[in-house]
């Protein structure tokens, strides 16, 4: 790698700035690549009926979990929490306990009360129902509550962890995910991994309980009939089995497909104007349209092993209760037994029944959900980018007053290639930036100029040399302070929900309105921030939309002026703005590179002409 000073390179393809938020911009479609009449009739339903069921989901490489190595995994997410879940369990029991004493009661009324016609034996029996029956109500209600908790902060922490695992995973880690599918794997996924180590806990539990305690209900009122009911209910354990395995392959490629349409559809609202301006609204939409058949494909495949597995239990259920109810039959009428006693033994019964169909289908249900546990875990074992390993022996000063004078940077003998590439993308690399001087960095797309960038920020260190700033190595500071003296500004400039003051503030929240309406001020934004309704608390949305490119652009500028580090990144400043618009900010530019240590990418020979020298990279291998 080689640089050196020359000539402002007239023309150029831009280098695409790796983004450092979630959203990868693509262009979804080739322009003219099909005609809208060909579009139109490829989505139609006799073409639909033609597609195949989706494929099982490609194997990730990540390995494959089981119900408990996935509980296992995930249970650290509930440290706290066992205890309140426990008090959930005990009082939804307590429901469930009073469900017997209600069948127990109900016989009572039809052999001691009804038998007879006493009337008056109808109102204590009739009292403690109404008693036993609020009791249990109120028992539910409260265990169900707190079970709702227990189950949403274990969602908020699980969401909360891999949110932020994501955002530090390395650049070329991320861009492995599509963004769409990173959304779902956050959000539907995060849901069903809840199921395996909150709620299902919980449903598990209790079902377990009440199987026992119906159970031992049934057997005091008549063992002999029990049993044999006992007998044939493993039948539903071997349909749970049997189902198990078919709906978890199933889930696997609904959640495949779930994170595919995802991926889609953000893409597509992202690049809606790059769609419409190629005339591919229609190749666009007969893409998502197919991809969503598949979708549907993949959820009605999951819902018929779910629905076969439901008819399944009715069915073994039915036959158990039509032979304990002509066995039953058999006895009243050899004296053996009473009405009430059969009523008590088929209440149990029907209450015993359905809990074993609950944990059959939760057993499904968890199969199932290890599916989504395992895209969650893939995100979570990916290693993230650099750490702090080492404590810092000095550091670049946090976002400060404006200095005179900027900081050096060197790049000394720098060698680095990305994980995975053939080749470095920059071999035995230095260049010296003096304080306060401003350099163009230009080349062929892949030479490594956003590399440099990334080196600088320590989102990576380099694999052989070193990059200083002041004469120290970056690798002996702290990532964070690293990072507090210099002030990138990407091409794709980052705009959040939240306030134009907000955004300005970002880089700097402790920043008081005077000091923002200065940087404001210094970015020439002041003027068109004071013509909008509600001024610096004019809300943005989807990215800035309702804000043009330029007035964009003079945001991103008023950060770097607050934030006011040493060291500025520009990448890319004029990319995207036509010609009047970029002029229109060439003035806030040159005070804002006033004085600061600065690089800038650019491939706009005016931006370039505001450096004191350019350099140029010969490219060596793709970044």
């Amino acid at each position: 790698m080689v640089a050196f000073d020359g000539a402002t390179p007239t023309s150029s393809s831009s280098e695409i700035a790796i983004s450092e938020h979630l959203k990868e911009s693509r262009v979804t479609a080739q322009s003219n690549a099909i005609g809208v009449d060909d579009v139109e009739a490829s989505i139609t339903p006799s073409s639909i009926d033609r597609l195949e069921l989706p494929p099982a989901a490609p194997d990730s490489g990540h390995p494959s979990l089981t119900v408990f190595s996935a509980m296992r995994r995930f249970s650290p997410y509930m440290s706290g929490l066992w205890g309140r879940l426990a008090a959930a369990v005990g009082l939804q029991f307590l429901d469930v306990l009073a469900s017997v004493a209600v069948v127990y009661l109900f016989a009572h009324i039809v052999d001691d009360v009804l038998a007879t016609g006493d009337l008056h034996a109808l109102i204590s029996p009739m009292m403690w129902w109404i008693v036993v029956t609020l009791a249990g109500a109120t028992a539910s209600y409260c265990g169900s509550i707190l079970a709702e908790v227990v189950t949403e902060r274990m969602l908020l922490r699980l969401r909360t962890d891999l949110y932020a695992h994501t955002q530090q995973l390395a650049p070329h880690t991320r861009r492995q995910f599509q963004t769409g599918d990173l959304i779902a794997r956050h959000s539907s996924d995060v849901d069903e991994v809840e199921q395996l180590v909150s709620s299902g806990i919980v449903s598990g539990i209790i079902a377990a309980a009440s199987v026992i305690a119906y159970a031992v209900a049934a057997v005091w009122v008549r063992w002999d009939l029990a049993l044999i009911a006992f007998v044939l209910a493993p039948l539903l354990w071997l349909v749970a089995r049997r189902f198990g395995r078919i709906l978890k392959r199933a889930s696997r490629t609904e959640r495949a497909a779930n994170g595919e349409i995802s991926s889609l559809i953000a893409e597509g609202i992202d690049n809606a104007h790059a769609i419409a301006a190629d005339n591919q609204l229609a190749a666009d939409q007969a893409r998502v349209g197919r991809q969503s058949y598949r979708w549907m494909r993949a959820r009605v495949s999951e819902a018929k092993a779910g629905e076969a597995f439901q008819q399944s239990v009715v069915v073994v259920e039915l036959l158990c209760m039509l032979g304990i109810l002509a066995l039953g039959a058999w006895q009243i009428a050899a004296g053996r037994t009473t009405i009430g006693g059969l009523i008590a033994l088929t209440g149990y019964l029907g209450y015993l029944y359905p809990q074993i169909q609950a944990l059959g289908g939760l057993a499904v249900q968890v199969t199932s959900a290890t599916a989504s546990a395992e895209r969650v875990a893939q995100v979570l074992d990916e290693p993230i980018g650099l750490s702090d390993e080492t404590e810092p022996v000095a550091a670049i000063a946090a976002p400060t007053p404006h200095r005179d004078v900027g900081a050096r940077i060197d790049f000394r003998d720098v060698t680095f290639g990305y994980p995975g590439a053939e080749s470095p993308v920059l071999e035995g690399f230095s260049l010296t930036v003096h304080p306060g001087e401003c350099i163009a960095l230009t080349g062929a797309s892949g030479a490594g100029k956003t590399t440099l960038t990334h080196l600088l920020l320590r989102f990576y260190d380099p694999d052989e040399g070193a990059v200083q700033v002041n004469g120290v190595d970056l690798r002996a500071q702290r990532i964070a302070d690293a990072r507090a003296g210099t002030t990138l500004l990407p091409q794709r400039i980052a705009i959040f929900h939240g306030s134009i003051a907000e955004n300005i503030a970002f880089g700097r929240s402790d920043a008081d309105r005077s000091a923002i309406v200065a940087a404001a001020q210094a970015a020439d934004a002041d003027g068109f921030i004071g013509l909008l309704p509600d001024g610096y608390d004019t809300e943005l949305r989807d990215s800035g939309a309702n804000l043009s490119g330029g007035q964009r652009q003079r945001i991103a500028l008023a950060r770097a002026f607050l934030r006011d580090t040493p060291v500025l990144v520009l990448d890319e400043p004029t990319t995207g703005l036509d010609r009047e618009t970029a002029d229109r900010i060439l003035g806030p530019l040159r005070r804002l590179v006033s004085g600061r240590t600065t690089i800038i990418i650019t491939h706009d020979p005016v931006v370039a002409a505001m450096a004191d020298r350019t350099v140029v990279l010969d490219a060596q291998a793709p970044n």
